[in-house]
């Protein structure tokens, strides 16, 4: 039975008005009745969006949220908002700490409507009062009192989801009502990294890359993360929508647009509480709203993976199966990663400002005089060739 926003269920009749008010907006959007056949789900919000509950923080979050690393006018969170997004994801490193600004004056006013998650950053032996100023810096750029969920910033071992200090701040943080629940991200050795955190209790929330490029590798642990009530974030969710702009005709003939596709074949996941995808304009706001708000056909979906699997040869898979390869130990994952963000997001700003991060001696500058590379893709990819165009497009 559907509840209205104070809690109490809705009778026959709202249901009903609710009903045929969403049916008359996807016919005049487009959008076939069939496809809003959860307007009704969550009637406190926008009769389009789907919710779903994130693990064992009983938050109900949309089942699309928001990256907010290339938000550039605060209006376009709101827009997020009123289309029944409630989920925003920063993070203190992202555009130097003015994305938790922009996310600060987007919600402004608004901030009960929104589940709010930012990230700090470990190497599993950051003192707790480091990562506590770290917080409260975020929380004042925010000009918020506190974050609903704080996450380590790109978890790459089980040292650092283990890390006391790390949960001595969390503790401390949420004592002083400043973080209510704890997460982490991943980008490498995900499956290591998320069983740890199973293992260790403490953690609400993981956020590891999830999409229909590599579901087969993280779809497993997603689901032991559910079975343990470990609410799942999925991020990089576009991924091979962006890797098919260089196979010309992977989505050639394909029905419906591969973007949204990759959105949707995300959330039809159960396993998976909100995927996170990147919006900056309004337009992309209302074209992702519309892909989550969708019900595609187990065809479509066979037919989109059938296209993804065209991409997946010579891809990167951010599997992290080069990671510790290289003897000159050049970060292969993570110059692979500066490139999706280069060639498939378009956004060489983002790029470049990653990969000059890497210490110098983890750039590819060693790639220029190796005379045999030793890194072996499983998935095809000729890593030094990649690691060659993306120094000299880069540094």
């Amino acid at each position: 039975m559907d509840r209205s926003d104070d809690g109490k269920e809705l009778s026959r009749r709202d249901f009903l008005l609710r009903a045929a008010a969403a049916a008359a907006l996807g016919a005049a959007s487009g959008v076939k009745i069939s496809e809003v056949s959860a307007a009704v789900a969550s009637p406190s919000q926008s009769a389009w969006m789907k919710f779903r509950v994130l693990g064992r923080t009983k938050l109900q979050v949309s089942v699309l949220g928001m990256g907010t690393i290339k938000v550039e006018n605060p209006a376009v969170l709101r827009a997020a908002l009123d289309k029944g997004i409630n989920f925003f994801d920063t993070a203190e490193c992202y555009q130097g700490g003015n994305s938790e600004v922009k996310v600060g004056k987007g919600l402004e006013g608004r901030r009960d409507e929104a589940i709010v998650a930012t990230k700090w950053h470990t190497d599993g032996s950051t003192p707790a009062k480091e990562l506590l100023d770290s917080l409260d810096q975020s929380l004042k750029r925010l000009n918020m009192d506190h974050v609903d969920l704080v996450q380590i910033h790109g978890a790459e071992s089980a040292r650092q989801v283990e890390s006391d200090e790390l949960w001595e701040a969390f503790t401390q943080a949420k004592k002083a009502g400043k973080a209510r629940f704890n997460g982490l991200s991943t980008h490498g050795n995900q499956v290591e990294v998320i069983r740890a955190a199973i293992k260790t209790g403490r953690y609400d929330a993981v956020l590891p890359a999830y999409n229909a490029l590599i579901g087969e590798r993280v779809g497993g642990v997603i689901a032991e993360a559910k079975k343990a009530d470990v609410g799942v974030i999925a991020m990089k969710v576009l991924q091979p929508a962006h890797e098919g702009r260089s196979t010309n005709d992977a989505f050639k003939g394909l029905e419906g647009n591969p973007f949204q596709r990759s959105i949707q074949w995300v959330v039809r996941d159960t396993n998976v509480a909100t995927g996170i995808v990147d919006m900056p304009t309004f337009d992309e706001v209302a074209e992702n709203c519309a892909a989550a708000a969708a019900s595609p056909s187990r065809a479509d979906l066979d037919e989109f993976e059938r296209a993804v699997a065209l991409v997946s040869a010579g891809s990167c898979h951010l599997c992290g199966a080069c990671t510790g390869q290289c003897p000159q130990r050049v970060r292969v994952a993570d110059i692979m990663r500066c490139r999706l963000y280069c060639h498939g997001y378009g956004d060489r700003q983002r790029a470049s400002e990653l990969y000059r991060a890497l210490p110098a001696s983890a750039s590819a500058a060693a790639c220029l005089s190796c005379r045999q590379c030793r890194v072996v893709c499983p998935w095809g990819v000729p890593v030094q060739g990649r690691l060659e165009e993306v120094h000299g497009v880069l540094a």
